[in-house]
């Protein structure tokens, strides 16, 4: 049985999901939109259903999503890039959210104040890439689920789970960590090409003024990551890429 074509950007449904591109709107209702038939794959490979597919070629192969077919024109109003995708999926946001527990010999980063929604997507990406599953969000940073933050980690962020924490009750769970709490510092102690002791939790700091000097305090290491050249300091995005994957390189195929 074909599905009707919406043709109409005034359809209830399609404004609902339209203004999941607002914040409020994601709050209100606890969803989020991924745009893209790869992103959609890698949510089926993690196991998580949408709530709605939107789509122009028709029906899609979700068993539990309401399924929903557009006429080009809606699909254009509905997507974020110039070139629409032909695919949105609309997901809760507490398939992705989850309580901080780490497991004893995993990786996790703390990000605090990741202001910018590309770099917030880019942690991520790189996080999956090397299968660190548990990131924490503290004081100011921007939405995970944004469109922008969504986007940039190009359907990774369905390989983490997501942790929101007010930075107070993260320094308690800091001082009850049994493996290296890392922190970057242009005068750390160390060259951060070591091997860290498990479980590690890596404290990053937002774009502008880095780690606050609370939390940095509350590492027992601290590197540095080698600069030689005339820039003052790493994106965050880069520094953590580099970090986490020197972090992880023991369990990398050679």
């Amino acid at each position: 049985m074909s599905l009707e074509i919406i043709t109409s950007a005034q359809n209830p449904t399609i404004k609902f999901i339209r203004a999941l591109d607002q914040k409020k709107h994601r709050q209100e209702t606890g969803l989020f939109a991924v745009e893209g038939t790869r992103a959609l794959e890698r949510a089926r490979l993690a196991g998580i259903a949408p709530d709605y597919v939107v789509s122009i070629a028709g029906r899609q192969d979700w068993e539990q999503a309401r399924n929903i077919r557009v006429s080009e024109a809606v699909m254009a109003r509905l997507s974020a890039q110039s070139n629409a995708s032909g695919v949105i999926g609309v997901f809760k946001q507490l398939a992705i959210l989850s309580n901080f527990a780490p497991g004893p010999s995993d990786v996790a980063i703390a990000l605090e104040d990741i202001r910018d929604p590309g770099n917030l997507g880019t942690i991520i990406r790189t996080a999956d890439a090397l299968t660190v599953r548990h990131i924490v969000l503290l004081g100011d940073s921007c939405d995970p689920f944004s469109p922008d933050a969504v986007r940039a980690t190009m359907g990774s962020i369905f390989g983490v789970t997501l942790t929101r924490l007010p930075t107070a009750k993260f320094m308690g769970l800091i001082d009850e960590w049994p493996g290296e709490v890392v922190a970057t510092a242009t005068n750390g102690e160390a060259d951060f090409r070591r091997l860290y002791q498990r479980p590690t939790l890596l404290l990053m700091g937002s774009e502008g003024s880095g780690l606050s000097r609370t939390l940095a305090n509350k590492a027992n290491v601290s590197v540095r990551i080698p600069m030689p050249g005339a820039a003052e300091s790493l994106n965050v995005a880069t520094a953590s890429a580099l970090m986490l994957y020197e972090i992880k390189r023991p369990d990398l195929p050679v």
